[in-house]
């Protein structure tokens, strides 16, 4: 309750002096460190993202290590997620940069607090409160930041929709790059949570050699 408590606190702070937050670092520094925060929810505490997205949305039969496993998460939550995430820090005058990991943070508030939980027949998906209560408020602020430099021309929305549609394609490299039913990265029964099937994965060789 008190991790829950202080987001609020912080995303509510966030919204509140949003007429005065205007440094755009400043404020993608803080979608980074939300990012960690929505990390740590998914997998952590709660933590079992990667039970509900297998087992809940795409209904696999071995969730503990299929499609998603501890491999091709990894892959997304830092090869791919770091430097979509930090380019803005490091850049903070490119707004086509600056704007498509806002518009990501709005989208998983979408996704983690209505589809996810509409197609896992649940009612919350690990990554909500973060993106809820960190992104939403974030990505609205910095939003609006942008604005007071002036308008946000339709060229600089094009490249931001594409960097993020890029985005979006990039997270299926790995999923279906590491797609293995005989993957030995398997999540353990913290990940799966109320989804555990309580049946674990036998690689084929494993087969082959008995």
């Amino acid at each position: 309750m008190g991790a829950v408590a202080a987001m609020a606190l912080a995303g509510a702070s966030v919204l509140v002096g949003r007429k005065q937050l205007t440094n755009l670092r400043a404020l993608s520094v803080m979608n980074a460190l939300a990012l960690a925060v929505h990390q740590y929810e998914e997998y952590v505490d709660p933590g079992y993202f990667a039970g509900q997205f297998n087992a809940g949305v795409v209904r696999s039969k071995q969730p503990r290590n299929y499609p998603l496993n501890r491999q091709s998460s990894l892959c997304i939550n830092t090869v791919l997620a770091y430097p979509f995430y930090l380019a803005p820090i490091i850049f903070p005058r490119l707004k086509w940069l600056g704007l498509p990991p806002m518009l990501f943070g709005l989208f998983q508030a979408v996704d983690h607090g209505i589809v996810m939980p509409a197609l896992a027949r649940s009612k919350y998906s690990p990554g909500f409160l973060a993106a809820s209560l960190l992104h939403v408020p974030i990505g609205l602020t910095y939003i609006r930041a942008l604005r007071t430099e002036g308008p946000i021309d339709r060229g600089t929305w094009r490249k931001s929709i594409g960097v993020t549609t890029l985005f979006f394609a990039a997270l299926m490299v790995p999923l279906f790059g590491y797609l293995d039913k005989n993957s030995p990265y398997t999540f353990s029964a913290k990940h799966m949570g109320r989804y555990d099937t309580g049946t674990h994965p036998v690689p084929t060789s494993t087969i082959d050699s008995a």
